[in-house]
């Protein structure tokens, strides 16, 4: 019988970590699946490579991987250098799986038209000013 607070994987014996694709997974085998996902994925160097988007599902998919990152990372688990450093390449890439359909359309903009970091610095440089006058 399967013990349930171990990894779903054959033969792992690891504590779960988190779930993905509706698998429990050990760290180890939640970074190899996300692997697996993210490099079935890339099409670089394939000659289509411009014209092939993402499907809404292998959207969604990085999206909860880049989210299953996130919460591993912000976890009391203690990760070595290594592990922090899979984690932020996957959660890179999913970024960039997430946001190759360009920039969404329904971010909020301030009244000015400017983002917040825009305007604040805009308004760094106004006091910059005015304190030199």
């Amino acid at each position: 019988m399967h013990n349930p607070e171990c990894c779903d994987r054959r033969g792992c014996a690891l504590p779960v970590i988190t779930t993905f694709a509706e698998q429990a997974l050990c760290l180890d085998h939640f970074c190899s699946r996300s692997y697996e996902f993210l490099n079935g994925m890339d099409e670089r160097g394939q000659p289509s490579a411009a014209a092939k988007l993402p499907t809404a599902e292998q959207i969604r998919t990085a999206d909860e991987c880049a989210r299953k990152t996130l919460d591993i990372c912000m976890s009391k688990l203690l990760l070595n250098n290594l592990e922090r450093a899979r984690l932020l390449d996957i959660l890179l890439w999913c970024g960039d799986v997430v946001s190759s359909l360009g920039p969404k359309r329904n971010v909020p903009r301030s009244p000015e038209g400017h983002g917040r970091h825009e305007k604040s610095a805009s308004w760094r440089e106004a006091s910059r000013i005015a304190i030199r006058n």
